[in-house]
């Protein structure tokens, strides 16, 4: 049978037809196959995560008991809050961050928790000592610990029983790192001065050397070897007007009395003509010029610069004043001020 020219064309575009959606049928399956198997990948990484994280709380759960902080409510509360995490997670990617996280806040928890029970457990021991239970006075020691080497006291005040079972509980942790703390007796009863963790002695081994720092610059200002600012009083004495004799110019004598009244008042530094005293320092007549520090300085006005509550040092200078004003026709300026800079002494 012999088909039409029209015939032949439709039957062409059927078949055209059938192989686009065979086609289309076939990369829609391909299409749901990829996609299950990327599915199926994601929930199997997510079950292996989900094991690793039980293993690593089981783990955990291990290294509390044989540490004997399994019933520290810190303990139990970051258990808990990290099976409760691992049960939220949704995914891969979740679960290693929580696997991260909290499995890394566990193990401190654990490691913080037993170094309190630790310290709790040695200072029991050296409350049972016999030498400490006679203690009447405070007394501090420094005690370390080492795996290797012992138990060691500086100075030895502990009896050697109580150095024993100190290293046995040391021991019984399964520490390795030696450990360092004070620790301070009185009437019996002892307490830790720095914790034993290393961290935390260095940390409070730096802090002690901020203070230190600081008290060193305090010193050093009281001494008038560091700069000093603050509040005070500046002091201008000027020589007699038209005096000549010996009696109506500014003396060294006269400046000391000035100072000193100053430092009586509570003065906390004082500089004359720019040079700032120290508990050496020389106010001296050479000539007719005052040497302070070996220094010359400017006369009339000599110019002495006190830092202090300035209504205190201004009332303490009265009675000089008065007398330098009054018997010697001195002019003697004091101006209360605020801010004023005393230099470091230069010798």
């Amino acid at each position: 049978m012999k088909l039409s020219t029209g015939s032949a064309v439709e039957n062409s575009v059927l078949v055209l037809l059938i192989i686009i959606l065979i086609g289309n049928i076939a990369l829609v399956g391909l299409n749901y196959n990829i996609s299950y198997s990327q599915l199926t990948e994601g929930e199997e990484e997510l079950f292996f995560k989900q094991g690793v994280a039980q293993d690593l709380v089981g783990y955990s759960r291990r290294i509390a008991q044989d540490l004997d902080v399994q019933g520290r409510s810190s303990v139990r509360e970051a258990l808990a809050n990290f099976n409760y995490e691992i049960d939220l997670a949704e995914d891969s990617d979740e679960l290693s961050r929580v696997i991260f996280t909290h499995g890394r806040q566990l193990q401190e928890t654990i490691l913080r928790e037993w170094d309190i029970l630790m310290r709790e457990k040695i200072l029991a021991l050296i409350n049972q000592d016999p030498a400490m239970q006679r203690q009447s006075e405070k007394v501090e020691f420094v005690l370390r610990i080492s795996s290797s080497e012992g138990v060691d006291v500086d100075p030895p005040m502990l009896h050697e029983d109580t150095l024993a079972d100190i290293h046995d509980l040391y021991q019984q942790g399964g520490m390795i790192q030696e450990q360092v703390f004070r620790i301070e007796v009185e009437e019996g009863r002892s307490r830790m001065l720095v914790p034993y963790n290393p961290l935390d002695y260095i940390q409070s081994l730096n802090e002690e050397i901020d203070s230190l720092r600081v008290s060193l610059h305090e010193v050093r200002m009281a001494a008038g070897l560091a700069e000093m600012s603050g509040s005070g009083v500046v002091i201008r004495l000027y020589d007699a007007p038209n005096g000549y004799g010996a009696g109506d110019i500014i003396h060294d004598s006269d400046v000391r009395d000035v100072v000193n009244e100053l430092f009586a008042a509570g003065a906390r530094g004082i500089a004359v003509g720019g040079q700032r005293l120290i508990s050496t320092s020389p106010i001296r007549c050479v000539g007719p010029v005052i040497r302070v520090n070996q220094k010359e300085i400017s006369a009339n006005p000599v110019v002495i610069e006190a830092i202090g509550d300035p209504d205190v040092l201004a009332s303490g200078l009265d009675i000089i004043r008065f007398s330098f004003e009054f018997h010697r026709e001195f002019r003697f300026e004091v101006e209360k001020k605020e801010g004023i800079v005393l230099s470091a002494y230069r010798n």
